[in-house]
């Protein structure tokens, strides 16, 4: 969620990220850090006595990231959300806090009062077997995850982990069991399939030389979230999103995706994001 937020920030989107880190020089340095790219740390609670939790991300030779994670969390540990929500908000979650039972009981507090008030969720679950191995152990989780969620951004190798999906289709009826009717299932490069209530879409991603996959699919996820919120989509119910605004929020997101591919960095660049702004002033005078 961080990654994403930072890709957000640098579009100009007003971002707040709701997370959990220690109150030390670390800490410090992700708070520095996430202001100057415009992300808000009002909702960052941060613990006396603890260090901050680290994701260490190592490139094999096609450039595919695997991870080891350090982390120092107290037994009792809180989400700091503090705000009502309304229609026009958008709140994004998952990864591993999503899937964690110590903050099961804060994240369903959240998500109720996102989901009462109409607000647009979006969950990305971001499982994997080699980091998750006990998956049963955590299916409730995520099953109640997905019910909550109006979309779910999934790729197929989440889909693999949670229930040996092995296609988009499989993938959209596990979801749909599980309570969402709507799915953006992604693949490493071989193309982005939407499936909801009344479409069923493939789109093609392009060939690119790789730079490195981190960050990738939070970035895919802030493509989501900043065609959702320029085109005034949020609070829409899925299935009152027309097929050319999907078409626009897919294709955003492979293209945030892209971007990150072919870069260092886990979040779009400066750059990329001012060609964004540029592109949405020469629209209004179309």
């Amino acid at each position: 969620m961080l990654n994403s937020a930072v890709s957000l920030g640098r579009t100009g989107i007003p971002v707040a990220l709701v997370s959990e880190h220690g109150n030390d020089s670390l800490g410090d340095m992700i708070c520095s850090f996430l202001e100057k790219e415009n992300v808000s740390v009002e909702h960052v609670l941060r613990y006396e006595n603890r260090k901050s939790p680290i994701a260490l991300a190592f490139l094999d030779s096609g450039n595919n990231a695997h991870y080891s994670f350090y982390e120092d969390f107290p037994h009792a540990r809180v989400l700091n959300a503090g705000r009502s929500f309304t229609k026009k908000d958008i709140v994004m979650f998952g990864s591993i806090l999503a899937s964690s039972a110590f903050l099961k009981e804060e994240l369903t507090r959240i998500l109720d009062r996102a989901d009462r008030a109409g607000a647009t969720i979006l969950y990305d679950p971001n499982i994997r077997k080699a980091y998750t191995p006990d998956i049963e152990s955590i299916r409730s989780l995520v099953d109640n995850n997905i019910r909550y969620a109006d979309i779910v951004r999934a790729s197929d190798e989440d889909m693999l982990s949670i229930g040996e999906c092995r296609n988009a289709d499989e993938a959209y009826e596990y979801v749909l069991a599980a309570g969402c009717e709507c799915l953006i299932y992604t693949t490493a490069g071989r193309g982005v399939y939407l499936r909801t209530p009344c479409l069923s879409e493939f789109y093609k991603t392009p060939d690119i030389r790789t730079i490195s996959t981190v960050g990738a699919g939070d970035s895919f996820n802030a493509g989501i979230v900043y065609t959702l919120y320029q085109e005034g989509l949020a609070g829409e119910k899925p299935e009152n999103i027309s097929s050319a605004a999907w078409d626009l929020m897919v294709g955003t997101g492979i293209g945030f995706a892209t971007e990150v591919c072919m870069s260092a960095e886990n979040y779009i660049s400066k750059k990329y994001a001012l060609s964004l702004e540029a592109k949405s002033t020469s629209y209004k005078y179309l």
